[in-house]
């Protein structure tokens, strides 16, 4: 009986991806997605639900903090797309705090955006889904149009969800979504994870 006991306390523990998104402070689509690319090992059950476990989410976390550590200065730029001028200067600092190594640049609405796109050249773009001008599903989709500009890894935000717009903007082409309000670890986290996985 004590055996017994013994062999599951020493079972690995499985996460679902909501548990492991919840550690990682990331959404449930940034855990798929790293398992769609093989960089995240996961089981899938007969339900066709993934399980991941415990010491492969720490593994994977450790190399995630490593990637970011080793980025190259020159290579790493974040494009912070929002009509709120002070949010985009918190959250650019909260970067900036974290990974002095990455370049931030900003625009205040779409075609500001746009004309951003083509002069730095961003890796990641974090994009208010709801601006004056040129909102960000018609930016998304013109980004993912373009050969030369599909590859940037798009975070999608907004602080007016409704019931479809997740759907929609992640239909466009966005890569993850965050509803406001967020904490700053959860979007630090979100960018360094979509930096990690490379243009």
């Amino acid at each position: 009986m004590p055996r017994r006991t013994e062999d599951r306390a020493a079972a690995p523990k499985f996460l679902t991806t909501s548990q492991a998104a919840q550690r990682l402070g990331v959404t449930v689509n940034a855990i798929k997605a790293w398992i769609r690319a093989n960089e995240l090992p996961a089981l899938r059950t007969p339900g066709g639900h993934h399980r991941i476990a415990e010491e492969d989410l720490r593994a994977f976390q450790a190399r995630l903090a490593d990637r970011s550590r080793r980025v190259a200065p020159v290579e790493r730029r974040v494009l912070l797309v929002d009509d709120d001028e002070a949010l985009v200067e918190v959250l650019a600092e909260a970067l900036t705090q974290v990974a002095p190594h990455v370049a931030v640049a900003r625009a205040t609405d779409g075609y500001e955006a746009l004309v951003q796109v083509g002069a730095f050249r961003p890796d990641v773009l974090v994009l208010d889904i709801q601006m004056p001008r040129l909102d960000g599903f018609e930016v998304c989709r013109r980004l993912k149009a373009r050969r030369e500009t599909r590859g940037i890894r798009i975070l999608a935000i907004t602080a007016y969800p409704d019931g479809q717009v997740r759907e929609r903007i992640l239909a466009c082409g966005a890569d993850d979504y965050l509803e406001k309000p967020f904490s700053v670890e959860k979007f630090r986290a979100s960018v360094l994870g979509l930096l990690a996985r490379g243009g």
